[in-house]
């Protein structure tokens, strides 16, 4: 014979996991959106980094004395931001393009920054469902670095 209690405790259990199940949904995906956010912030500054060497390795000092960046030494530092390497290939970030990369120099100094537009996976606005307007989950990541030319 089977006890009534037993029967009732299954079905309590069931509207338990009901209840809490988006809770933990909630926390699961918002922990891995913010893993993929350091994750890409992280590659973002490795790249920059080393576009930055790069700029400095190869800027020369001019006619003038001023240090002078070719276009050809700028175009190769993008890619290596955009793509990790001098050369085109499949891009290390979504999003990114060669428009978000500054390259600048103030001698003898060498600046590289990128304004990152990030984006998360899952969805671009919180809804606040009518009380406000809508909270807006993408931002600029900003990654600057700053070299002395050789």
């Amino acid at each position: 014979m089977m006890n009534f209690s037993i029967c009732k405790q299954q079905g309590l259990a069931a509207i338990e996991l009901t209840i809490i199940l988006p809770f933990i949904l909630l926390l699961i995906f918002s922990t891995a959106e913010f893993g993929r956010l350091l994750y890409q912030y992280n590659a973002l500054n490795k790249s920059v980094r080393d576009a930055t060497r790069y700029v400095s390795n190869y800027a020369r000092p001019g006619d003038t004395g001023v240090l002078e960046i070719t276009d050809d030494i700028k175009q190769r530092a993008k890619n290596l931001i955009l793509y990790g390497f001098i050369v085109t290939g499949a891009p290390l970030l979504p999003n990114l393009s060669a428009d978000d990369i500054t390259i600048s120099d103030s001698d003898p100094f060498i600046t590289v920054s990128v304004n990152y537009p990030w984006q998360p996976i899952f969805t671009d606005s919180l809804s606040t469902f009518g009380f406000s307007n809508d909270i807006n989950l993408s931002f600029l990541l900003v990654a600057t670095y700053t070299m002395r030319a050789l």
